[in-house]
């Protein structure tokens, strides 16, 4: 039998965010009669203890440290040169470029770079994306091919990166319905909240920062409020942003309505008993989040950025809004509550359409596909004397 394939990922943090559950449901579901994996990961964290319980090892190289550190690189080269991987895969604008120059300097045969949200959305400085752009570019050469995880950013790594439309492939993020399920009733779940069952209730899930704009859905609740007093917003996870909202809410006088619940072992149990899901984000690549409330039949009204198009059709799976627009969000999710039919109908089609068009069976295996055609390329390039494939090969 031919040996399993040997494929190291490259992780741009050990935390818990989109990235990093890309990883873990990766890990889940790829095929390990034809391929192994290993993650290089900046840091021990949440990731690193999930990977482990998979059985699936981990390396520390501290890319993170510095935005240029040439001994993050070495150290990195050095794993490459224990592990000898067929495939690097890496995540992250950092992490891309790293990967890159790391994997061109030890010879690995095949390398994809993925971007999971695109520089030109995300809230850094203008200096540094600049220089993140204009690295991607540069290295973008050493790369076989760029995995984008949505439709908007691939077309934004064609637009506005200038990379060859011919290297980038989009494969749309996934998700398994039998890995986000509910582990206790609704009652239960509500009960160690201690919310009756009158209460209505909103979810956000994900850090706290200004990209998944927890501050908007804050200043959307005054009015929502008003209208329904027993309104409670649950906001699930955490970050940088955590004060600052606690503050604007006693400021607006919704803060008895606010529910900072931290990070969660029990994502699927709150999103259950949810009545909407919110995603007020200023800029997303395509949010898991979004795709685990769906598959729940939750109503999600979520802003108009990103991949968020490609799963919400407006209207008829849930509602989008415009970025930056609390007044829109509080339209919507007030719609929402007081058409409670037309909410659940949303709720139902979404999940059908989540089943159907974002199954983590689907995104894995157009993965497993990708380093299938690129290490049987490599086959019979070496078949041929030809040797290592050529960056962009089709």
């Amino acid at each position: 039998m031919t040996p399993p394939i040997r494929v190291l990922h490259v992780a741009e943090s050990a935390g818990w965010a989109g990235g990093e559950a890309y990883l873990v449901r990766l890990a889940t579901a790829l095929d390990r009669r034809r391929f192994t994996m290993a993650v290089v990961v900046p840091e021990t964290g949440p990731l690193t203890e999930r990977l482990a319980a998979l059985g699936v090892p981990t390396f520390v190289v501290p890319l993170n440290a510095r935005l240029l550190s040439p001994r993050a690189l070495w150290t990195l080269t050095h794993v490459l040169r224990q592990e000898r991987p067929t495939i690097v895969q890496s995540h992250g604008a950092r992490t891309n470029v790293y990967t890159k120059l790391a994997a061109r300097l030890v010879g690995v045969p095949v390398v994809l770079a993925t971007v999971h949200n695109s520089l030109f959305d995300y809230e850094i400085g203008a200096l540094r994306r600049r220089l993140y752009v204009a690295a991607e570019r540069l290295t973008a050469p050493l790369a076989h091919r760029v995995v984008a995880v949505s439709q908007a950013v691939g077309r934004d790594l064609v637009t506005r990166y200038r990379l060859p439309a011919e290297q980038v492939v989009v494969i749309q993020n996934g998700i398994d319905p039998g890995g986000f399920v509910p582990k206790r009733g609704p009652a239960a779940a509500r009960a160690e909240l201690g919310l009756g069952p009158a209460s209505r209730l909103v979810a956000l899930v994900g850090r706290l920062t200004r990209q998944k704009g927890p501050d908007l859905l804050v200043a959307a609740l005054p009015p929502l409020v008003t209208a329904w007093p027993d309104l409670r917003c649950l906001f699930i996870g955490e970050g940088e942003l955590g004060p600052e909202l606690r503050l604007q809410a006693a400021a607006l006088g919704v803060a008895s309505h606010c529910v900072f619940l931290g990070p969660r072992t029990d994502v699927a149990d709150l999103v259950a008993i949810s009545d909407i899901v919110a995603l007020p984000s200023r800029s997303e690549g395509l949010p898991f989040a979004l795709l685990e409330a769906m598959v729940l039949a939750r109503p999600v009204v979520a802003t108009r950025v990103g991949g968020n198009p490609e799963v919400v059709e407006d209207g008829r799976t849930g509602l989008l809004v415009p970025p930056e627009d609390p007044g829109a969000l509080t339209r919507a999710v007030r719609f929402l509550l007081d058409h409670p039919t037309e909410a659940e109908a949303m709720g139902r089609r979404g999940q059908e359409r989540v089943l159907r068009d974002f199954s983590v069976d689907r995104s894995i295996g157009a993965l497993q596909e990708l380093y299938w055609s690129a290490a049987s390329r490599l086959a019979l390039d070496g078949a041929s004397g030809r040797g290592r494939p050529a960056a962009r090969s089709s």
